[in-house]
Order: C-alpha cells, then sequence, then structure tokens
C-alpha cells in the first residue's frame, strides 16, 4: 500500500471523523460543511487504492482506509 498524498490524508481524516462525505458540484464535503475537502477525482483515486468505497452517492471510508488514516497520525 502506497502512502496516502496530503489530499488524501486530509480528506481520510474528515471521512473517519464525519463517517461519509458528501458530493457537491464535483468536489466532496463532510456533512454540513461548506468548504470542500477535496475533488472528485481525487476520491476516485482513494477507491483504486481501496482506502474509501463509494455508496449511495456518499464516499465512506473503508477498513485500510482507517488504517492509512491512522499510520498517518502517527507518523
Amino acid at each position: 500500500m502506497t502512502n496516502p498524498s496530503p489530499g488524501m490524508r486530509r480528506a481520510l481524516r474528515h471521512a473517519q471523523l464525519y463517517g461519509h462525505l458528501l458530493v457537491r458540484n464535483d468536489r466532496l464535503y463532510y456533512p454540513g460543511g461548506n468548504h470542500p475537502i477535496c475533488s472528485v477525482q481525487l476520491a476516485r483515486e482513494m477507491v483504486r487504492s481501496g482506502w474509501m468505497t463509494k455508496r449511495d452517492g456518499d464516499y465512506e471510508i473503508t477498513p485500510d482506509g482507517q488504517l492509512a488514516a491512522e499510520r498517518e497520525l502517527s507518523h
């Protein structure tokens, strides 16, 4: 598993905290948020890496994503 980029780490931390991220205007937002977390393109890269999954239009963190987020926090 490769290391997530800084943008990916930010999205993973928010997904970990809120449980899922919402898609609006080709960007991902945390529930109730007005500032974008990342682009849909970056989210697709995280899905390909196995760190997130798309379910019912929302992006959710996977167990591998949880590990990647935790590993980055411990460094």
